[in-house]
């Protein structure tokens, strides 16, 4: 190679290795992932390794609930969004600080609309797009996620002997009660 063609060459490969890296590090990062990971265990799945499981879904819901409502708040501006949006914080809030008293990892990612859990993951992405549609489809969206969290939290709960545990769930069943009488006020 002479030296006009290697100088031509140098900045092509630095854009390739550059990128090169620059997809390593997002591959790595999302592979790393949750805010904390949880240790594995090889055994069949304890009652408490079950209430982990829950509680790790239960906070992404959350999650997708808050991120969600934020997008869309952006999008249509409408108070409903920003008021239920500064309650799924208090939701999350509230599923931490029992997340953190049994010691369950968290395993949300900080950014908006990156979720660990896969079908949650695609729920989100269905729910954005039909939100995006319209102002009259973004309150259907707001329905569906507070029936979906209801239908989660009632399930979660009947296997949960822990009462703190319970009364949180049965706080945020109630919350989402009303988000949902909220969201059927705009239809």
């Amino acid at each position: 190679m002479n030296r006009s063609s290697a100088a031509k060459a140098t900045p092509l490969a630095a854009i390739v290795l550059a990128a090169s890296l620059s997809l390593t590090a997002c591959s790595e990062a999302y592979t790393e992932g949750p805010l904390s990971t949880p240790s594995a265990t090889a055994s069949a799945p304890s009652p408490q390794s079950a209430l982990a499981s829950d509680l790790q879904y239960l906070i992404e819901e959350e999650k997708l609930a808050h991120d969600v409502y934020s997008a869309l708040y952006e999008i249509w501006g409408s108070n409903v969004f920003a008021n239920i949006l500064k309650s799924e914080t208090s939701h999350q809030d509230q599923v931490l600080a029992i997340m953190n008293t049994y010691d369950v990892a968290d395993p949300r990612f900080t950014a908006e609309g990156v979720f660990v859990d896969k079908e949650l993951q695609e729920v989100y992405d269905q729910l954005l797009a039909k939100g995006l549609k319209s102002l009259t489809d973004a309150f259907e969206v707001g329905v569906a996620i507070e029936e979906l969290d209801i239908k989660d939290l009632t399930e979660m709960v009947k296997g949960v002997s822990q009462s703190d545990v319970v009364d949180m769930m049965q706080r945020l069943i109630s919350a989402s009660e009303n988000h949902l009488a909220a969201f059927q006020r705009q239809l």
